[in-house]
């Protein structure tokens, strides 16, 4: 089986995680972790993004030295997707020397073949950004967009990546095949960014000027272009992740909206073409998390930490809000008071109650093991269509990448299991020796659902899943699932459950207050 190279966007070591990087990062993981319970061979890769002159500045301003700086950002990040459960086959830092070695091996390449050139540059620079600006960037009124922050103008000795040299052939690309970008619809700003002449790619910029950065092989008196050093991470994390040109493997990048026009959809395939390598296999262009409709940000105060969320709530927890709240591709409008609520109702009063009422009941009604269910009768044959359907669903919409839908139907599942309950009253048949057999149905049926519930929505909220199945007297590690999936659990008659224990507790402000 071909292997599913899928990666992140690299963050920028020039501030702490913020929820957009959180976001990004759980549903990769997620996805990664789907796509392995479906049985498929993943190479996850993630990383940050530690050189250019906004890290440079950052530093200044923090009396550190650049490598200080990054190696102090670094643990802000990788101890939030420890917490957040967030697993990458591989966490690759740009000032890595495997890096290093593999984008000055590139530019070798290109140089070599003439694809990279040396040039003036006169015109206007965008501080914040980091990048060259052009007349169209401008308002109607002359000004810069917000966006750019401080422009200088700039006149400097620099190289050039022929960018222009691919734009036809990546404009036809993309009119016969608008899937490559997820939504379909983000193709429509690549092609119309592409619909006026492309400016050569400046790749370099002076030591003078920026000295923190990876020396050009051919002139050491410059370093490489931050953008042109970031999408190479993808490369050098290919295959074993050694930094070899030829392990590259066409990838599902995950990315946000906003590195899509130009980095992304223009640069990178120009840059795998020039190469001669194959291009991606599909760009994810997820959307902004807004806060009370308002962009989220430092200067107004409007942030969301979500490390603090996390802790309050749960990583699960601030997993599952996240994933089922917006839709991939589009902006979402972050709410606390909605967190909380599907916090409260549908994990731990849907799905955690389930478990916590049928264990409980097997504890009392069969010494805790599972009772062996007789042929299902019809109402039995029912809800087991019902839940099966659910599942189905659940992987056509993952697949489809509308994982907030994939959600909604797997609780279907959830939800069916607690009406079975509520329906068939297993307290007041335990009363019953005649309906013994109505009892071990039903809680048998209802250790089913949670089972086949807990193993697929272990790669939304893996640590619950687990607890969970531990619970169910499962192992607490998913594997792939079985050929014949989905199909009803066949051997679970005397399997002992283990502790029955809430598997979302009540937070503080949810415990009755004593008097």
């Amino acid at each position: 089986m071909e292997r599913l190279f899928l990666t992140t966007a690299i963050d920028y070591a020039n501030a702490r995680p913020h929820l957009g990087h959180a976001y990004e990062k759980v549903l990769t993981d997620a996805l990664a972790r789907f796509a392995r319970r479906r049985g498929e061979d993943v190479r996850f890769l993630s990383g940050l993004d530690e050189h250019g002159q906004k890290v440079q500045q950052s530093a200044g301003k923090a009396g550190k030295s650049p490598q200080e700086f990054v190696d102090d950002i670094s643990v802000h990040f990788l101890g939030l997707w420890r917490d957040l459960r967030v697993e990458p086959d591989d966490y690759l830092r740009t000032t890595e020397v495997r890096h290093k070695k593999l984008v000055q091996e590139v530019l070798s390449l290109l140089y070599e073949k003439g694809d990279i050139i040396r040039g003036t540059f006169q015109g206007f620079y965008s501080v914040r950004a980091e990048q060259f600006l052009t007349e169209k960037e401008r308002l109607p009124d002359g000004s810069w967009p917000e966006i750019y922050g401080e422009v200088v103008e700039l006149t400097e000795e620099n190289y050039f990546f022929k960018l222009s040299k691919y734009q036809d052939w990546l404009r036809e690309l993309l009119q016969k095949q608008p899937s490559l970008i997820f939504p379909e619809f983000r193709s429509k700003e690549v092609l119309g960014a592409l619909e006026k002449p492309l400016p050569d790619l400046c790749i370099s910029r002076p030591k003078a000027r920026l000295a923190w950065g990876i020396p050009l092989p051919f002139d050491e008196t410059q370093v490489t272009y931050v953008w042109f050093d970031a999408l190479l991470n993808y490369v050098t994390g290919a295959g074993s992740g050694q930094g070899r040109i030829g392990e590259w493997s066409p990838a599902v990048h995950v990315i946000g909206k906003d590195i899509l026009v130009p980095a992304h959809g223009i640069y990178w395939p120009c840059m795998l073409k020039a190469l001669g390598l194959p291009l991606f296999k599909k760009l994810l262009v997820h959307g902004f998390w807004t806060r009370k409709s308002e962009k989220l940000s430092k200067s107004t105060g409007n942030i969301v930490d979500p490390r603090e969320l996390a802790e309050k709530y749960g990583a699960d927890s601030f997993r599952y809000y996240v994933l089922r709240e917006m839709a991939l591709g589009h902006d979402a409008d972050f709410d606390e008071e909605s967190l909380a609520a599907r916090r409260k109702g549908e994990l731990a009063h849907e799905l955690g109650n389930l478990l916590q009422r049928a264990g409980s009941m097997i504890g009392r009604y069969r010494d805790g093991k599972i009772p062996a269910a007789a042929q299902p009768d019809a109402m039995s044959e029912a809800f087991r269509a019902t839940v099966l359907g659910a599942l189905k669903k659940w992987d056509e919409l993952m697949q489809k990448y509308q994982i907030h839908l994939a959600l909604g139907e797997l609780w279907k599942g959830v939800q069916a299991g607690n009406q079975m309950i509520e329906a068939r009253a297993p307290w007041k048949l335990a009363k019953d020796p005649a309906k013994s057999a109505e009892l071990d149905a039903t809680l048998a049926d209802a250790m089913a659902v949670l089972e086949l519930v807990l193993e697929e929505v272990e790669c939304v909220i893996p640590r619950t899943a687990s607890a969970g199945l531990i619970q169910l007297g499962l192992p607490g590690k998913v594997t792939r699932r079985p050929a014949d999936w989905p199909q009803w659990p066949a051997h679970q008659a005397g399997r002992v459950l283990g502790s029955i224990e809430p598997l979302f507790p009540l937070l503080e402000d949810e415990k009755p207050k004593s008097s």
